[in-house]
């Protein structure tokens, strides 16, 4: 089994003009709702929060991998969305605004941190292990990759986090980390490369 294969991958099954619509339409009705906050409506920041806190969450979480530092950059990055909210312009979709916000947010933690210290994110593992339902070998497996993704260089990190736990592409991505698309591509490859290597060295000691 090859590490890409335990990493979520998004299935395409849709055509290339209905997601096209799609986007299309989650970008009027972001638009939408920045014009109902800018007018001060509470009831669309809560839509805009119900929306998006599930996936910034996740992310934040991720790239820390610390519970309480993550719930403090969750909260930092909504009040700083719901202060500066008048400066979206609509250029980009209010996902990638919002995790433009995250990720500079994580990033500057890390400055002050002065160095990338991971803590485990599944508190619950050992009880899942336990669980009836639960392939222990697929479970230790996915608890590898996690950990090879949380070994690696932070830009890197963002960009596989970003990749592939948020199905982002390469021009998403771009304008999340403030980078060319071509540099994502590179930290992608590099990324991919130090994983690959990573797994058959785990392969080769079981």
């Amino acid at each position: 089994m090859s590490v890409t294969e335990e990493i979520p991958r998004v299935v395409v099954s849709r055509s290339a003009a209905v997601t096209k619509v799609r986007k299309a339409g989650e970008l009027m009705e972001d638009q939408e709702l920045v014009v109902r906050v800018k007018e001060g409506d509470p009831d669309a920041i809560n839509a805009i929060v119900e929306a998006y806190k599930g996936p910034l969450y996740a992310f934040i979480l991720r790239m820390t991998g610390d519970r309480d530092r993550a719930d403090d950059l969750f909260q930092d990055t909504w009040l700083r969305a719901v202060k500066y909210v008048r400066n979206f312009r609509g250029d980009s979709k209010l996902s990638t605004w919002l995790f433009q916000i995250a990720l500079n947010l994580v990033r500057d933690s890390e400055r002050k941190k002065k160095r990338w210290h991971m803590e485990p994110i599944d508190d619950f593992s050992q009880s899942l292990s336990h669980a009836p339902d639960v392939d222990p070998i697929r479970m230790l497996q996915a608890g590898q990759v996690r950990q090879m993704v949380d070994e690696l260089p932070v830009k890197m990190r963002e960009v596989v986090i970003l990749r592939y736990y948020h199905e982002l592409n390469d021009r998403e991505i771009s304008e999340i980390a403030g980078c060319p698309e071509g540099t994502v591509k590179s930290r992608f490859f590099r990324a991919s490369e130090i994983m690959r290597k990573k797994w058959t060295h785990m392969q080769k000691e079981r």
